[in-house]
């Protein structure tokens, strides 16, 4: 026996098999192997030369070859079709090749057409049965495993009546043996992560007119995502800002009522809780946004301009970004992607390709409101702080000083060197300390307040001329 190494990821590729020993090649390029078994006789070894294959499995791993023609002399070469059924792969020579065409014409029409069922191909444009036979024909090569299985048994005879229910059922796996290994991961990163994706609708209610009876008015939709099996649900805080009733839709299709947990505006992010049983719902995996690096595939599902879970995919096209949510404050650390982000996405997840959650696509630059290959997701390392903090105490805090400072360029416009306290909370740890803010004398002139010049470990400001240390003790301050 001989074992020949061949690769199986072109629609048509030639194989040499090497008896000095020394690896398969293509156009000069080294194959990526996968193992095919050609049973012959010792006295073969020496005379087999070149073997020839076709495989229309693209990226799919050759089993033992079942039958090969039973006499081969030296240079000679045999061109075959391999059929994978069940894990294995068939070699046939030119003459059987010829028989199974003939076998094809002599199938009836229900056959045929069970055949092609299986195999999800079309043929309501075909009306006589020989349109039949050219349409299997020309699809043979392509159709789902389980339609060749189907096929090659009907071919040997066996009852088609019994045959297309059992190869379905023995073929659960729906991704098709000819897929790339890119797009079998992209199929299963869906099918697994979509039942955590969510629809959100919001309303207000209002009386139109001279009526006392409450209009409920629609306010928006957007996307969301399960968060934990308690039925904390994740989405932006621009898609509930101006509703006051949430409804949540999920996978399954039950919509439930959603009550408002907490906001972080300053994030644009929220988070809402729905009663659903934790039989139905799919929290999400949540991955981390530390080591991202442009270039990583990324998916995000949502449902732009209504359409339930749509998947769109792209590349991480920058990190480390920076863009003012929609309370003004400054997110810092947002992922940019080119995947589709259209009305409708905002809330819903941005996967790595391992499906986990590394950003909440809040978004887009563009000049007409669609996607232009420029979005941007919260990075999951803040959304899983802010989320969890929303969750505990229903807000998001930090320490501060509780004063409002002047921005660069008006500080600059005053020649200033430092942090100028424009204003201070009324109680806040900075007025307590008796810091001062910028104010208008009795003319109308401005009187610069404190200018802070340091901080480490306390707070250095100057006044004027003179420059002294101040201690402040942070208060907790909402965002």
């Amino acid at each position: 026996m001989i074992r020949i190494r061949a690769m199986a990821t072109l629609s048509r590729i030639s194989l040499a098999v090497p008896l000095g020993g020394g690896g398969l090649r293509q156009n000069g390029d080294a194959l990526r192997m996968a193992s095919l078994v050609v049973p012959v006789s010792g006295n073969m070894v020496q005379s087999l030369a070149r073997v020839r294959l076709f495989s229309q499995f693209r990226g799919t791993q050759l089993g033992n070859v079942k039958r090969v023609a039973p006499e081969l002399k030296r240079g000679t070469n045999f061109e075959g079709s391999i059929r994978r059924s069940h894990g294995r792969a068939v070699a046939y020579t030119g003459e059987e090749s010829m028989r199974e065409t003939q076998g094809l014409e002599s199938l009836k029409a229900s056959q045929i057409k069970k055949v092609l069922d299986a195999g999800k191909v079309d043929y309501r444009d075909c009306l006589e049965r020989n349109e039949l036979v050219e349409r299997l024909k020309d699809t043979k090569n392509f159709i789902t495993p389980a339609a060749q299985q189907l096929l090659q048994r009907i071919l040997c005879g066996e009852d088609d009546e019994e045959l297309s229910a059992s190869l379905l059922q023995e073929v659960p796996n729906l991704v098709e043996g000819w897929w790339l290994e890119a797009e079998r991961n992209t199929v299963k990163v869906f099918q697994e992560c979509s039942p955590s994706v969510a629809n959100i609708s919001t309303s207000t209610t209002a009386t139109i007119g001279m009526s006392m009876n409450p209009v409920e008015i629609p306010r928006g939709t957007g996307s969301a995502f399960v968060w934990d099996a308690e039925g904390h649900v994740v989405t932006n805080y621009h898609v509930v800002m101006n509703g006051n009733k949430a409804k949540i839709t999920l996978s399954d299709a039950s919509t439930w009522e959603g009550t408002v947990v907490g906001v972080a505006k300053n994030k644009d992010l929220a988070v809402l809780k729905i009663a659903a049983p934790a039989s139905r719902l799919r929290p999400i995996v949540v991955g981390s946004s530390q080591a991202l690096q442009v270039g990583q595939h990324v998916l995000a599902i949502g449902n732009p301009f209504g359409l339930d879970r749509t998947l769109t995919s792209g590349i991480i096209s920058g990190v480390g970004r920076d863009i003012r949510s929609i309370g003004g404050a400054m997110i810092r650390g947002v992922v940019q992607t080119d995947a589709s982000i259209n009305p409708g996405n905002s809330g819903g997840p941005l996967l790595d390709s391992q499906g986990r959650l590394i950003g909440v696509n809040t978004a887009i630059y563009s000049p007409s409101g669609a996607s232009a290959g420029i979005g941007f997701a919260i990075p999951v390392d803040t959304v899983r702080r802010v989320v969890n903090e929303l969750i505990r105490k229903g807000k998001v805090s930090r320490p501060g000083l509780g004063i409002m400072c002047a921005s660069d360029s008006q500080a600059k416009q005053l020649g200033v060197n430092g942090v100028l306290v424009f204003g201070l909370s009324e109680n806040g740890a900075a007025a307590k300390a008796g810091l001062l803010p910028t104010k208008r004398d009795l003319f109308g002139r401005i009187e610069l307040g404190d200018i802070i010049v340091a901080i480490n470990g306390q707070v250095t400001v100057k006044r004027g001329t003179m420059v002294r240390d101040v201690y402040i003790t942070l208060q907790e301050i909402d965002e």
